[in-house]
């Protein structure tokens, strides 16, 4: 039985190159996600110091 390096190759470095896609989408998601998080939780903060009389 003889391997086929050229389609291992081609099947691992697609596999690479999905994972190491997904890992960046993932990053880019979870940044995004912390920024809107981090714009509400600031706002809100905000309104209840206002609130308190701080």
């Amino acid at each position: 039985m003889d391997v086929d390096w050229g389609l291992a190759r081609q099947i691992g470095g697609t596999g690479f190159g999905i994972v190491f896609a997904v890992l960046v989408i993932l990053a880019i998601v979870l940044w995004l996600t912390g920024l809107v998080t981090g714009k509400f939780s600031t706002t809100k903060n905000e309104t209840t110091d206002d609130q308190k009389g701080a």
